[in-house]
């Protein structure tokens, strides 16, 4: 009965082992935070959050580490997760009020960075400053940016710098909130953004939930997270399965392509009292490009952040002079002390470690 007893105990023990490990992020407020990157020691990827902040499986995993454009990076033992719940703290970071004057373009500056990170950790870093004008009577973003980057190899070099340029894009001062998008999808039908109360919004289409909208009253902010590529999915998937409806046919999605890859999408703007946004509002943003190799299978992240660090009111003369004056190339400490001087949240230590010995000859320089 004793044998019996203990093979039984050993059972147990090894189908809690197998059982996945499903965590949620959340911030002090209690809301769910989508989108977090958890890491390895060691720099490598292993999971993100969705839209609710859930993380599959974590199992397997000693120490992780997290990081997400609004929080504190966080680093953890996984056995001392207390019921499931890790909570993220605020990076506190503020952009100081523009004044608004009667000039003809919008001056902003934002800082970004874009790190590559895949099962051998991050290979490729870009980071620098962006100059962004915006024309306030066409509506229209004018960027250039001074930024330095650096690869694990010169074939991460030449593969990254040639395709980072089309998410440069996401490192500029936006035309346009993506709160706004979302809400002209809701008036053409494809998505529905209901309220969950305590100024929350779901943001779902006929399938599921693809993101949220958050108001936060008291500080001032809106928060809108969106799972672009599931969205995307849904409604290709939709148009093939009507269009092969029409020729009698039965249309199967091809879930293995469409899990392949995945694209998200969080920002950050001010409001006023009533919830409006301006241009000069904008606050800080995240993309992030998850997928996996087609020969190794590995996966891998691609995340963009962009933080608003100066905003002003200028005519075309004073954006020609200020241009001029911002020529000059950062070395990476420059980078590091701009972050520090403009309370830039910080990159998870091991990533941030990672992407140091990338730039191991300019720091003992």
């Amino acid at each position: 009965m004793k044998n019996v007893l203990i093979s039984l105990s050993l059972m147990l023990l090894c189908a809690l082992s197998l059982r996945a490990q499903r965590v949620q992020v959340l911030d002090n407020d209690g809301l769910p935070v989508p989108f977090v990157a958890a890491t390895t020691p060691d720099g490598k990827y292993i999971a993100s959050t969705d839209a609710n902040g859930w993380f599959d499986d974590l199992s397997g995993n000693k120490t992780i580490h997290l990081s997400q454009v609004s929080y504190k990076p966080l680093t953890i033992d996984v056995a001392n997760i207390k019921g499931n719940t890790i909570v993220l703290d605020d990076a506190n970071y503020n952009l100081p009020e523009v004044v608004v004057k009667p000039k003809e373009l919008l001056y902003c500056q934002t800082y970004f960075r874009t790190v590559y990170i895949d099962d051998d950790g991050p290979n490729y870093f870009r980071g620098g400053v962006v100059d962004n004008s915006y024309n306030i009577a066409k509506k229209k973003v004018d960027a250039k940016s001074r930024h330095l980057s650096k690869a694990q190899s010169a074939f991460w070099r030449a593969l990254y710098s040639s395709t980072s340029g089309r998410y440069d894009r996401y490192t500029k001062l936006p035309e346009e909130s993506y709160y706004n998008k979302l809400c002209k999808l809701q008036q053409q039908g494809t998505i529905t953004i209901t309220d969950a109360g305590d100024g929350r919004q779901i943001i779902a289409d006929s399938l599921s939930q693809l993101g949220y909208i958050y108001w936060d009253k008291k500080e001032r902010t809106r928060t809108v997270s969106f799972d672009i590529s599931t969205y995307i999915n849904h409604r290709e998937n939709k148009e093939k399965e009507e269009e092969a409806a029409k020729k009698g046919k039965t249309f199967v999605p091809d879930t293995v392509k469409q899990q392949r890859h995945k694209v998200t999408f969080y920002q950050v703007y001010r409001t006023d009292s009533i919830g409006n946004s301006t241009t000069d509002d904008f606050l800080m943003t995240q993309y992030t490009d998850i997928g996996r190799h087609r020969h190794s299978d590995k996966e891998y992240i691609i995340q963009v952040q962009a933080f608003a660090t100066d905003y002003a009111y200028i005519d075309k003369k004073d954006y020609k002079q200020m241009r001029n004056d911002n020529k000059v190339e950062m070395n990476i400490l420059e980078l590091r002390q701009f972050e520090k001087n403009n309370k830039i949240p910080p990159l998870a230590s091991n990533i941030q470690e990672q992407i140091d010995k990338l730039f191991e000859k300019e720091l003992n320089n």
